[in-house]
């Protein structure tokens, strides 16, 4: 079986967690046979290091050119024609649709029997909200594209319950061929072998200049366009103004809005760089996790990984609304709470409780673990459809 990533750049840390990760776990779990085909463009293959650095973290993995434009990308058919006739594959999992499109292509030619459509997000929207892939070609048919990988593939998984309800909204998706799994942690730092490094928390406060009293919100990842970085900032100025004890964790790359915010707040903003390896240790030196996004149709089907790994270091929510099937979650299992723009409602906000902690962690062992009874039982209900 193959693993397919089309018009996806190499990420260690996105490759490690959403597509390594799960292929050793369909190995390892499932004993579901299974390696990564990577197109990547020419030009990173020319001037990256992926091709190395992926090969270190999956020697098995299979590295390949896409055909040179975007706007040519059904042309990689040949390649995975080519792929498939030697080796001998005939099942795929396809990372998006545009990897599951040129599947369905050689699937038609009678050579694969199974595609299945790992559906990471909603692609028309983000190339409509975010300018993702700012290609004309791409914008006048991400729709045909999605909706024919939605409709044609023959099983799907889907991050999101939302996602699914869009593809029906959408697309006119109407069978039940799928399963949900969200974006669910790295297994090689977030597992149940860790625990809480006391002597390592107190050192790393220490370095961070946190004090006891210090109500610290943490933000892990990146400032992309849909990470919403002028809403956090609409919901940190307020409460950095009410409550001199507030301080925020920045695990991020600088830019001129953190900048900003140090320029205005001094040491009470933090800002610093780490491993992947790292990213759990300083999270368990704050107190609550921000997951702030705007309303878009692109933040309404998504599924963060940053909301898990929030919950498995102990830290309780901070969540925008109609955030994915999350903010459902923080409602109902009362891990955090929702924000409502343009209120006030969590400016007296307090330091969570070593129970609510417990309760965090709990929650993303229950059901973020790819280990985990539920997400076990997800990818065997494809691995059945697979094997049939």
């Amino acid at each position: 079986m193959l693993y397919i990533t089309l018009l996806d750049q190499f990420h260690p840390g996105i490759y490690s967690s959403q597509v390594i990760d799960v292929c050793d776990n369909l190995n390892k779990k499932h004993k579901i046979n299974i390696r990564i085909l990577a197109f990547l463009s020419i030009k990173e293959l020319i001037n990256t290091n992926s091709r190395v650095e992926l090969k270190k973290l999956s020697p098995t993995a299979i590295i390949f050119p896409a055909f040179p434009g975007i706007r040519f990308f059904e042309y990689t058919s040949i390649f995975l024609f080519l792929i498939c006739l030697f080796t001998g594959e005939r099942v795929v999992i396809c990372r998006n649709s545009f990897a599951a499109k040129i599947a369905l292509n050689v699937k038609r030619l009678g050579l694969i029997r199974k595609v299945v459509l790992d559906g990471r997000s909603s692609l028309a929207s983000e190339i409509e909200e975010y300018d993702v892939f700012p290609v004309d070609y791409l914008r006048d048919n991400i729709q045909k594209i999605e909706r024919y990988a939605v409709n044609h593939a023959d099983f799907r998984m889907a991050i999101s319950e939302k996602l699914i309800n869009y593809w029906r909204d959408s697309y006119g998706y109407s069978l039940n061929a799928h399963v949900v799994i969200p974006c669910t942690l790295d297994n090689k730092y977030f597992n149940d072998q860790f625990e809480i490094n006391e002597k390592r928390i107190s050192a790393l406060k220490k370095q961070l200049n946190i004090c006891e009293e210090d109500i610290v919100l943490a933000y892990s990842g990146s400032t992309a366009p849909w990470q919403s970085f002028q809403l956090l900032k609409n919901f940190l100025e307020p409460l950095l103004d009410n409550n001199k004890s507030i301080k925020v964790l920045f695990l991020s790359r600088e830019t001129k809005d953190i900048i900003s915010l140090k320029n205005k707040y001094g040491n009470r903003i933090i800002n610093i760089w780490v491993n992947h390896s790292e990213v759990l240790n300083y999270l368990s030196c704050s107190d609550y996790g921000l997951l702030l996004r705007e309303l878009s149709t692109t933040n309404s089907v998504a599924s963060p990984t940053k909301f898990a790994e929030y919950l498995f270091a102990g830290l309780p929510v901070l969540i925008s609304e109609n955030l994915g099937d999350f903010t459902g979650v923080v409602k109902n299992s009362k891990v955090g709470m929702v924000y409502v723009q343009n209120t006030n409602e969590l400016l007296n906000i307090l330091k969570p409780s070593k129970e609510t902690k417990n309760m965090c962690r709990d929650l993303a062992r229950t059901n973020f673990l790819k280990s985990s009874d539920s997400v076990s039982a997800s990818y065997l209900n494809m691995c059945n459809f697979l094997l049939t």
